[in-house]
């Protein structure tokens, strides 16, 4: 067979796999991108925001809801009220209501692993309250996507850790991690904001964490390229500061990249961890008079921020052990360079394992002078 044949095989091959595959036209359908998940009178009540695109770049919004008696058929159940198909291809965002995270998510979390169609890069989140307040709260944006992106952009640019569909469904069928989701709640003007992190106990939220705790989560498990936080360079001063209601020592610590590395220092039951992070940061320093500093202010403030950050971030290690939650995967980190590691016995002994965050902090200095 001559070469010229073999390609035209191959061409009409392509031909019938490809008009084998199902197809949909976007004007038929109706495309869910947002999900809310509540409970109401001890039913499940979900609540879709639909994407309507009458014109090129521009989209409307319509809001969906159906009550059922369980996870596993809500989302048949919703074509009862669609006036073309109901299609979950292009899910972005599921937000849960507080009441529903508590009762526990593990119903939701195998309807999804079991859906194919569903993307892996799919953004969750809890609700201070009640789910469908907060998909409500975004209609007025005419973006289906607008949680999705508020989520996405703080993560890339803000404190918050990264998330994905496919992360949450890792934490929830490991034995050495417990799952972590943004929290979102609504401010005095019912404006969508965000509220720090919840964090889970297998399948139900049990512990919250404030915006800093989630930068510090942030920096124990990933590389990360951004967030700031606000110090304060003289401890013995912050009373006098507090009264008179002054930010002249304050510095804005802006993080421009970090990593992470663990190391196992006894795999006893009680284990021993050292978790050391490098972080690079620029410095902006609030007073007028040392806005840019000397060399040897710098390794002051070095020294200073660096156990600033260290005490922060073990005390958020501590308080998740006495809440026995692991966010971090220290369990996973163990189990990954122990031979028949077993997650009851780990877990029993974690609330009193030694585990230390050591911090490497390197500033620069943003700005110019005179």
């Amino acid at each position: 067979m001559t070469r010229r044949s073999k390609g035209i095989l191959a061409v009409m091959a392509m031909l019938l796999l490809s008009s084998c595959q199902d197809t949909s036209i976007v004007n038929e359908i109706s495309l869910v991108l947002t999900s809310a998940y509540d409970l109401k009178d001890n039913q499940i009540h979900n609540s879709v925001l639909i994407g309507e695109y009458t014109e090129k770049d521009k989209s409307d919004v319509e809001l969906l809801e159906i009550d059922s008696s369980n996870s596993f058929d809500v989302m048949p159940r919703m074509n009862m009220q669609a006036k073309e198909p109901i299609e979950y291809g292009q899910l972005r965002m599921m937000v849960l209501g507080e009441a529903y995270a508590k009762r526990g998510v593990g119903d939701i979390l195998s309807v999804l692993a079991h859906n194919t169609r569903v993307s892996r890069r799919m953004q969750f989140a809890v609700a201070e309250g009640k789910a469908l307040d907060i998909i409500k709260a975004s209609i007025p944006a005419h973006d289906p996507l607008y949680l999705m992106k508020l989520i996405e952009q703080n993560g890339n640019f803000a404190n918050l850790p990264h998330f994905s569909l496919h992360q949450t469904l890792f934490q929830y069928f490991s034995k050495g991690q417990d799952i972590y989701l943004p929290r979102l709640r609504l401010n005095d003007q019912d404006k969508i904001m965000l509220n720090g992190l919840v964090v889970f106990k297998g399948e139900k939220a049990v512990l919250q964490l404030t915006d800093e705790e989630g930068l510090c989560l942030k920096l124990l498990t990933e590389d990360a390229k951004n967030g700031k936080f606000l110090a304060q360079t003289d401890q013995e001063g912050e009373a006098k500061k507090q009264a008179a209601n002054t930010t002249d020592n304050d510095a804005l610590i802006k993080i421009l990249s970090s990593s992470v590395k663990h190391r196992m220092v006894s795999d006893t039951p009680a284990a021993t961890l050292d978790s050391k992070i490098h972080i690079r940061a620029s410095v902006i320093k609030a007073s007028r008079n040392d806005f840019l500093l000397s060399g040897q202010e710098i390794k002051e403030l070095e020294a200073e921020m660096k156990r600033h950050m260290e005490s922060k971030i073990n005390q958020l290690i501590r308080k998740c052990q006495r809440e026995n939650v692991d966010p971090f995967g220290f369990g996973e980190y163990v189990r990954s360079r122990t031979h028949h590691w077993n997650n009851e016995a780990f877990y029993k002994n974690y609330g009193s394992m030694d585990i230390r965050a050591h911090v490497e902090l390197t500033l620069i200095q943003d700005g110019i002078q005179e």
